[in-house]
């Protein structure tokens, strides 16, 4: 039986978070979470006290590079990067890292890289020196020479369209055209302005990445159209009531760990 491994997540975007902790969840034999940071600031310190045998690190971070966090770090943990680079330019981080996830995050990719966590460590967690650092994620002395070739990512372009399927094929349909997402017995469904309950095999973390700002998540299984709340009413101290601009004026309780989110977005 594998051993268990202590992981610090560290990623800005709280639908980034999200999506680590819904993929790794089906990992808990292998994978055990022990904290996360938003930035590198954070990060550094978390690490340091942790002592992570793993850590999934984001590359651009709010006030740093990922590749500045490994920098200063006293202490050296296995690294997995998440990156939306592409392909070709990541690989100059290979020689630092177990593995590399390019963004969007995907189920196949994360049980690979714990695949090759497995083969980095022989099965075992960490080996460390006298310092506490661990020995195998070296060529630590390459950071100066990656960090100036460093060329921040370009920004996505937004999309307007999503493949769903509908039927025995998928078509393309217009985000405009959407009400809302819901995750329902561990698959998706879209619900369009015409009354269609379409699959979509995204899971909602996915999607959160994907589409534009007009879309909310206002609770764990559902994510809905800004532009398609007719209403807001008081639910309780913490969760509203969504009316939605569709035939039926569907209700959607929003669920209280997104209270704030709620009140930001919609100034209630």
């Amino acid at each position: 039986m594998p051993n268990l491994y202590k992981a610090v997540i560290v990623e800005d975007e709280a639908p980034a978070r999200r999506l680590l902790n819904e993929l790794l969840s089906g990992h808990r034999h292998l994978i055990h979470l022990s904290g996360e940071a938003y930035n590198g600031s954070d990060a550094i310190t978390l690490i340091n006290e942790l002592k992570p045998d793993l850590v999934f690190l984001d590359i651009q971070l709010p006030d740093m590079l990922g590749l500045e966090v490994l920098k200063q770090l006293v202490y050296h943990p296995y690294v997995i990067f998440t990156t939306a680079y592409d392909e070709y330019a990541i690989k100059a981080f290979d020689a630092l890292s177990v593995d590399y996830l390019l963004k969007p995050l995907k189920e196949d990719r994360m049980a690979r890289a714990l695949n090759k966590l497995q083969h980095f460590a022989g099965g075992s967690p960490v080996t460390r020196d006298s310092a506490g650092k661990g020995l195998p994620c070296g060529a630590w002395n390459n950071f100066e020479s990656l960090l100036t070739g460093y060329i921040p990512p370009t920004p996505p372009k937004e999309i307007r369209t999503l493949s769903v399927k509908k039927g025995a094929k998928f078509t393309l349909v217009q985000l405009s055209d959407i009400i809302y997402f819901e995750a329902s017995d561990k698959y998706t469904y879209v619900h369009m302005a015409n009354g269609q309950k379409l699959f979509c095999d995204h899971m909602l973390a996915v999607l959160e990445e994907k589409l534009s700002d007009d879309f909310i998540r206002v609770q764990k299984s559902y994510i809905v159209n800004k532009q398609k709340i007719v209403e807001i009413h008081k639910y309780s101290n913490n969760r509203y009531t969504l009316v939605l601009n569709n035939r039926d004026f569907t209700r959607i309780v929003t669920g209280p760990s997104y209270l704030q989110v709620i009140k930001r977005v919609f100034e209630v």
